[in-house]
């Protein structure tokens, strides 16, 4: 008889622990086994598939990705050369593609100063960009990199406005980009580079950051890898992060 009170009294004790435990373990639980529940109702909780482990497993991978977003949140800089930049442009700024010039990684190929243009007869055309007559070949000019014959400059803060198209019969084509009609030119808006014949945003005020963060004169800008960058929607202007016109 008492035996049996005994045995009665482990088995209450160990279902309120259990319980206990469960009840805990509920709330950042309840994403996984919300999971499983669905997947009960479609494959009628196969073992294979709603298992224990796959439980524990979903769980842990609830709590891995939470604990990262944390770390990204705090270990974030606002300053120096590891720091990543905030509310960036996602389209491809005039950063980007001088980025690929400068480091030889265009469609293009490497960074060559030939155009293939000649100028033993005539000097080299303005449309070019920055070029020397040497050897009666059209080259680059030195920082610059050519790429379908026209010479572009491989640094972030210097750029081309002229984008080869014209204007003197009908307006300028709109996906050149943001451009305004000068002298018959297809020209880029203040704040934007000519590549291939379309107009990129620039976004590199020429600042830095790698000791201190971006100065407020420059406007809405953000510190990324040490240079201060204008953030999504601006465009920069003589330094200063302003909109675009």
């Amino acid at each position: 008889m008492a035996r049996g009170i005994l045995r009665g009294c482990f088995w209450l004790v160990l279902f309120t622990v259990a319980s206990a435990v469960a009840h805990e373990a509920g709330a950042p639980l309840e994403g996984p086994l919300g999971a499983d529940d669905e997947c009960e109702a479609t494959d009628g909780g196969a073992a294979g598939e709603c298992s224990v482990e796959l439980r524990q497993l979903r769980a842990h991978s609830v709590k891995a990705e939470t604990k990262d977003e944390a770390v990204t949140e705090e270990g974030s800089e606002l300053f120096g050369p590891n720091a990543r930049g905030r509310n960036m442009w996602r389209a491809r700024t005039w950063t980007d593609i001088a980025a690929l010039v400068q480091f030889n990684e265009s469609v293009q190929g490497p960074c060559v100063a030939q155009t293939g243009a000649t100028c033993s007869m005539f000097a080299c055309k303005a449309s070019r960009g920055a070029t020397d007559c040497v050897k009666m070949q059209c080259q680059c000019a030195t920082g610059f990199c050519a790429q379908a014959g026209t010479c572009y400059p491989t640094s972030p803060t210097q750029c081309l406005e002229d984008t080869g198209g014209s204007c003197t019969v009908s307006a300028c084509r709109s996906s050149r980009g943001g451009t305004y009609c000068d002298s018959g030119k297809c020209l880029c808006n203040p704040g934007n580079c000519a590549w291939k014949g379309t107009c990129f945003p620039a976004t590199d005020t020429g600042g830095t950051c790698k000791a201190f963060g971006c100065d407020s004169s420059r406007g809405p800008s953000t510190c990324n890898q040490g240079r201060c960058l204008c953030q999504d929607g601006y465009v920069a202007v003589k330094g200063t992060c302003v909109t675009p016109t």
